[in-house]
């Protein structure tokens, strides 16, 4: 990503446009620039992913990159809603950067039609202020945190299986620690333990936490205060409630342990 996305100043236009949020105390045209500024990127492009990119990209985060290697599926589309029968067999990040596209033609979006790996995360991921964890599998989510801790690029990771949701934030302080101290690699290895092929997802629960993924992300974007940083967000979809529970970092975690954080 080269330098010439970081901009100035807002168009006539992205004044219509964004006019709804900029009215709001601490947003305003400050923020709206802050936005245009933002380069995000989002790994898994499927519920959470599509949720989440909407959001983004409707309050106008000036680029987005998509990361996905996978092809819609019928069994999709309940939860999947940037998609419809056309786009059955055709790849997500590239079906999702065409919808995103007709909502806003204001932002820059690049498309990564592949699944991330040890050997192309660095090409991925690097050169972005912020990354969403929208991946369905526990190998991908040790993956990013492990390369995002490292490279001090704040995570937001998010999860939904049957009816709960899960969201937590790893900045750069590292002072609460990462996803690898809550969910340590020994005990979570086996994809199929849980996952939506084999666990069910409803649909519903993917739209509630994918809102909170965009909003949690646009708070940090716009240097907002945020608990996900120091808490683990649990929702429960049955109970419609909300449970925030402080995190820990583990002093034996395999991941931060060891690493000098910047006190930001």
């Amino acid at each position: 990503m080269a330098d010439n996305y970081r901009v100035s100043g807002l168009r006539n236009s992205e004044f219509e446009r964004y006019s709804r949020q900029i009215m709001l105390d601490g947003w305003g045209e400050e923020g709206q620039i802050k936005l245009k500024n933002s380069k995000v990127a989002i790994v898994g492009c499927g519920g959470l992913g599509n949720v989440a990119a909407t959001y983004l990209a409707g309050a106008g985060v000036g680029l987005l990159t998509l990361i996905d290697g996978d092809d819609v599926e019928l069994s999709n589309l309940h939860r999947q809603l940037a998609f419809d029968i056309d786009s059955c067999d055709l790849n997500k990040a590239d079906e999702l950067c065409q919808r995103l596209y007709g909502q806003n033609d204001e932002i820059d979006i690049h498309i990564e039609p592949l699944y991330i790996n040890e050997d192309c995360i660095d090409e991925l991921l690097a050169n972005h202020d912020f990354v969403l964890d929208c991946s369905d599998n526990f190998r991908t989510r040790q993956l990013v945190n492990r390369w995002c801790v490292t490279q001090r690029i704040p995570l937001l990771s998010a999860s939904v299986i049957g009816w709960q949701g899960q969201l937590l934030l790893i900045d750069k302080s590292g002072d609460h620690g990462c996803y690898q101290c809550l969910f340590d690699a020994a005990g979570a290895t086996n994809d199929s333990a849980g996952n939506c092929s084999s666990l069910g997802v409803n649909p519903a629960m993917v739209g509630v936490v994918g809102s909170y993924q965009a909003n949690g992300a646009l708070q940090f974007l716009l240097d907002k205060s945020s608990r996900l940083a120091s808490h683990i967000t649990l929702i429960d979809g049955l109970s419609f409630s909300v449970n925030q529970f402080k995190r820990a970092a583990d002093p034996n975690c395999a991941v931060c342990s060891t690493l000098e954080f910047e006190n930001e």
